[in-house]
């Protein structure tokens, strides 16, 4: 008896374990900064964080620029947030957003050549629909005499079927907007976004470089699934209290 009942306790343990296990194996916000214009580029920078917001660790991130002959960059902050798994909220959706400031320092090794960071996570469920992926993208030049600014957001579903967004580009301080159609898919899905920079300072004074800030946000919107009682109302222009109340008073009239 003392048997079993060690063996059960035992047992129930591991299946304890086993749950919490998997409700740890969350999905995680990874960034990653790469020397040129997609990721096919040289890897330079990485980091994980948790499933709704990630940080780079700048003085890492901008020694290994340095040392990838990209000293004219230098960032004051760059990460990301997301809202894992997703929302059901009409307009809300799933999204991912990555922030983040660079200065350019005239002269610096590198200066005009583009980078590029990307920002992705899967595991998203929610919503299990949604009309288009949108991406949108904001950068604020400043001290520049050129500078680029370009945006892509990337989604994928679980049977491995993808869409992306036209790229949108800025060359000036502004935001641009550029979304997809998104036809049936299947949960989980991922979502990425990558943003291409670059820059030349207009000062020549290395101690007056010049700065790109940018915010860029993916999206997949969920789509507008009326409640019952709207859905009533839109089919007979009458609240649904209403209606409930007729047909109480077709069936007394019936009896």
């Amino acid at each position: 008896m003392q048997k079993r009942s060690l063996f059960l306790a035992l047992t129930a343990g591991v299946l304890i374990w086993g749950f919490g296990a998997l409700e740890a194996r969350a999905e995680s916000l990874t960034l990653s900064v790469y020397a040129g214009t997609d990721t096919t580029a040289a890897f330079l920078y990485q980091a994980i964080g948790s499933s709704t917001a990630v940080t780079a660790n700048t003085g890492v991130l901008n020694s290994a620029l340095s040392g990838a002959g990209f000293g004219a960059y230098s960032f004051s902050n760059l990460g990301g947030t997301s809202n894992n798994p997703g929302s059901t909220q009409v307009g809300v959706g799933a999204f991912i957003q990555t922030t983040g400031g660079m200065s350019v320092t005239a002269g610096g090794s590198g200066e005009g050549t583009p980078i590029t960071v990307v920002l992705t996570e899967g595991g998203f469920t929610l919503p299990a629909n949604g009309p288009s992926l949108q991406d949108v993208g904001q950068t604020t030049f400043a001290g520049l005499s050129s500078g680029s600014y370009g945006t892509e957001g990337l989604f994928t579903d679980a049977t491995g079927a993808t869409a992306m967004t036209p790229l949108g580009t800025l060359t000036n301080t502004g935001q641009t907007t550029v979304s997809t159609p998104l036809g049936a898919y299947v949960t989980p899905f991922s979502l990425e976004n990558q943003t291409v920079l670059s820059g030349t300072s207009l000062s020549r004074n290395p101690l007056v470089p010049g700065a790109i800030s940018i915010s860029q946000t993916v999206t997949t919107t969920a789509s507008v699934i009326p409640e019952p009682a709207s859905l009533v109302m839109m089919l007979t222009g009458m609240p649904l209290s209403l209606v409930v109340l007729g047909l109480r008073r077709r069936r007394r009239a019936a009896a």
